[in-house]
């Protein structure tokens, strides 16, 4: 068993090693202590939660089929029998997708397939220019290699041999809204679609439908939508952004509700998604990790009505973390933190793409000993070029009143995939300070012949493993 990362002067680990109806601590299963399901008292120790390291873009709009910029929905795959990781993208325009091909994972090639026509040219990664096709996920235990990638096309199932070319499924498409993500949790045999829908307030939230064979799916239920805690943060959270100059500030904002502003007619006609000082989820990534499953919920923050249309919002996001043992109960962690947050303002405008709007991808990618997290990174809820046509007020700007930076920043693209890395299982640590401290374990039953602990102490630090048995005897004592 191992416990998270520990920055700690002392810890005092009791497991008590047989008892009446124990957990059972398979080998090779790790315990994160994410939560208290294995712990039974915690004294003089605090959970902290670790963002992972941003690493950059690592795919941008650089040819121009590509178009004004680059997304995904799904990670990229690692496909054995090639040696390469594939990655599915949208280049521009809504419902086009493209293949990017590497061996690395950091440096991506965009192949020429001369699938689809584009500017009167087939040498192009285009694969599709109708078909949204990017949610796709690498399913190695089909024993028909023709279903060895399974996605969602405008969310009805589809499979490839090759991920180049697809046939839809003679099945339905699922029911939901423009936006989700699909996942392979491989250690249950299963396919979970996260998919667009609106809670009882009238907010953007998901739902969860479950598939075995990709064919055949259960009805979409509930899985995940903003609670009352998160209306209650939202006003503290875009004050502190809109009060921050190091951070890119939207381009619509409307009145504090502080100040008892009552929004017009026109106003309160529109979806709730649509309006603002409030927050939703705007899409969340569901994956299976070491017995449980994890979430990565981009929260979103709407601060005004786009103006003049007012056919939508602009606002701001960020990643929190989240973790469930069944998918219907979720506790979020870091007190609700960011796990992945929007940039700060630095250098050049045109080489800060996730300033404004950061989207996860499905699921991490496991490297060695870390977690590659992909995630969108965008300049603004909306069209760069949008962005800097218009006032906050929504008058129409004049494009020659554009600075260099500007004008920059709208050719460089508006969204770009980047890279943030996490040492594996190291979303969460038990951390001691100058006293010490210790946490003790229920009951467990061990299936193995070891141990391990992970942790790591100061200079003058140390940590102790006591085992005891059912009657609470000391059996072992283990020091460092």
């Amino acid at each position: 068993m191992t416990a998270m990362r520990s920055v700690l002067c002392a810890l005092l680990f009791i497991l008590p090693v047989a008892a009446a109806e124990p957990i059972v601590l398979n080998p090779g299963q790790r315990q994160l202590f994410l939560d208290d399901h294995i712990v039974e008292r915690i004294d003089g120790l605090t959970r902290t939660m670790h963002q992972p390291e941003k690493r950059g873009p690592v795919l941008r709009a650089d040819i121009p089929s590509d178009g004004e910029h680059v997304a995904i929905h799904s990670a990229p795959m690692w496909v054995p029998d090639e040696g390469v990781f594939k990655m599915v993208y949208r280049a521009g325009e809504k419902n086009t997708s493209a293949l990017a091909i590497s061996k690395d994972g950091i440096h991506w090639e965009k192949p020429q397939l001369g699938m689809v026509k584009f500017q009167g040219s087939r040498r192009n990664n285009l694969l599709s220019k109708s078909l949204r096709l990017i949610k796709v996920v690498y399913d190695p235990d089909d024993p028909d290699a023709a279903r060895r990638y399974k996605g969602l096309a405008n969310l009805k199932p589809m499979v490839s041999a090759d991920c180049i070319r697809w046939n839809a499924l003679n099945v339905p498409a699922l029911k939901g809204g423009d936006a989700g993500r699909l996942t392979y949790d491989r250690s249950n045999r299963q396919f979970l679609a996260m998919v667009k829908t609106a809670d009882v307030s009238g907010y953007r939230a998901y739902n969860l439908a479950v598939s075995k064979d990709f064919e055949n799916w259960t009805r979409p239920r509930f899985l995940f939508g903003a609670d009352q805690q998160d209306q209650q943060n939202a006003l503290h959270v875009i004050r502190r952004r809109l009060a921050d100059p190091a951070v890119a500030r939207p381009l619509f904002v409307d009145p504090d509700p502080a100040i008892g502003w009552t929004p017009p007619d026109d106003w309160r006609r529109q979806p709730k998604r649509h309006t603002s000082w409030n927050a939703q989820v705007y899409n969340i990534a569901v994956f299976p990790y070491e017995g449980i499953h994890l979430g990565l919920v981009q929260l979103y923050y709407p601060t005004g009505v786009k103006m003049p249309k007012r056919e939508n919002t602009a606002g701001f996001t960020e990643i929190q973390l989240a973790m469930s043992r069944d998918l219907h109960q979720w506790r979020r962690l870091g007190n609700r933190r960011p796990f992945i947050e929007t940039s700060r303002l630095a250098g050049k405008l045109a080489e800060n793409f996730d300033r404004m709007i950061v989207s996860p991808s499905n699921a991490p990618v496991a490297h060695g000993d870390e977690l590659w997290f992909y995630y969108n990174g965008s300049k603004a809820h909306m069209s760069i070029a949008d962005r800097y046509r218009r006032y906050g007020d929504g008058s129409p700007r004049d494009w020659s009143t554009l600075s260099k930076d500007e004008k920059a920043d709208i050719a460089a693209g508006g969204i770009a995939v980047h890279l943030a890395v996490l040492r594996r299982d190291g979303f969460m640590s038990l951390d001691a300070g100058g006293e010490g401290g210790y946490v003790v374990t229920k009951p467990v039953m061990l299936r193995g012949d070891q141990l391990i602990l992970n942790a790591t102490c100061t200079d003058n630090g140390s940590v102790a493993v006591e085992l005891l048995n059912e009657s609470g005897k000391t059996i072992a004592v283990s020091h460092r």
